[in-house]
């Protein structure tokens, strides 16, 4: 079975950008494990604990994600035959 890279590619996007979305969001918003979120985000560069700092971790995840996804698609689709 063949992976469509354009579908897998958009999916991650999206799935990696929320997770970050939600959980930074509801950090924010609480206070809930703001550590952790620092710990993990201060990996991304141009990161702050701000909301202004989700918007960029949001995009930077959308755009890495579309990558990996698309990437992986491709050499998975390579290998497979």
């Amino acid at each position: 079975m063949q992976l469509n890279p354009k579908a897998l590619a958009t999916a991650t996007a999206i799935f990696l950008a929320l997770i970050w979305l939600v959980v930074m969001g509801f950090s924010l918003l609480t206070g809930v494990g703001k550590t952790t979120v620092n710990t993990l985000g201060g990996m991304h560069p141009y990161y702050g604990y701000s909301w202004g700092g989700l918007i960029v971790i949001v995009i930077e995840h959308l755009i890495c994600g579309y990558v990996l996804g698309w990437v992986f698609a491709k050499l998975y689709n390579k290998y497979l035959k």
